[in-house]
């Protein structure tokens, strides 16, 4: 059996960053593109975005989903300890930010993130916008390099074997 993925096209593409600890974040207010300066995987999905012509948002659990340019100020919630809170917070920014668009597909670069908790809670929202989502990432960005070939592929088409 086949699995086909793709041709999408790079403009429908949108790369996720998961955000960062109080301690990777600045001290005051700015944009969340460059908000945080000690979680060098927000910068790296980033630029990969910038050079790829996709879309760049970053899941964060205290502002909700937030494009580069929005502004955030600090905060410290943590999907463990406030899942509801992070729930309401994604069902009210997710389909906010992500409707102006007719994306397809979130590549999400989770990395040193709780990636399942992340994935837990937005599934469903990304599902009732008819996003699917795609994600990776391990602890210490081992692997963010391979962000460029996802996006390589996915606008090509790809398939997959199943044996």
């Amino acid at each position: 059996m086949r699995a086909l993925l793709g041709p999408i096209p790079r403009d429908k593409i949108i790369l996720c960053s998961a955000d960062a600890s109080p301690s990777a974040q600045r001290d005051s207010a700015h944009s969340a593109g460059y908000f945080f300066p000690r979680a060098p995987w927000v910068g790296a999905v980033r630029n990969y975005a910038e050079n790829l012509g996709c879309k760049f948002v970053i899941l964060t659990t205290g502002h909700g989903l937030v494009g580069a340019d929005d502004v955030i100020s600090p905060y410290d919630v943590h999907i463990t300890n406030h899942p509801t809170e992070v729930a309401e917070r994604w069902q009210a920014t997710i389909p906010a930010v992500l409707n102006r668009d007719r994306n397809r597909l979130m590549l999400f670069y989770a990395g040193g993130c709780p990636r399942d908790s992340y994935i837990d809670l937005s599934k469903p929202i990304l599902r009732s916008l008819g996003i699917s989502l795609l994600s990776f990432g391990r602890p210490n960005m081992f692997d963010v390099d391979k962000i460029e070939g996802c996006v390589e592929m996915l606008a090509q088409g790809t398939c997959s074997v199943e044996r």
